[in-house]
């Protein structure tokens, strides 16, 4: 039981170093949100990206899947959800312009530079 138990331990302790090595922080152009930013996968084809991001704030940690088209500098949500990647749920929006200096241009010039 005792070695059952340690090996479950050494599995934990190896995903959730695994897990943190694949968040590459996002940097942020403006200061002032205190929440941060962090790439958690990401897909590219052709001009667009789809991606899901973490935001660690105060009071959550959310998670948004977006799709980006870098050559219009247009994004869209695919879905939102608080806790892990798991509870991201639609709907999908529009796709609408990105504001310079907000989270989501930050998000996409990370993701279109990679």
């Amino acid at each position: 039981m005792k070695s059952q138990i340690a090996v479950l331990v050494l599995l934990s302790s190896a995903l959730a170093t695994s897990q943190a090595q694949t968040e590459t922080p996002i940097p942020r152009s403006v200061p002032g949100d205190i929440g941060r930013y962090f790439l958690i996968e990401s897909k590219k084809t052709g001009s667009t990206v789809t991606a899901v991001h973490k935001r660690v704030g105060v009071d959550a940690v959310g998670y948004t899947k977006t799709e980006t088209n870098c050559n219009t500098r247009m994004m869209r949500e695919l879905g939102y959800g608080e806790g892990s990647p798991r509870s991201i749920k639609g709907p999908t929006t529009k796709w609408f312009e990105l504001v310079e200096g907000s989270s989501k241009a930050d998000v996409a010039a990370f993701l279109c530079s990679r």
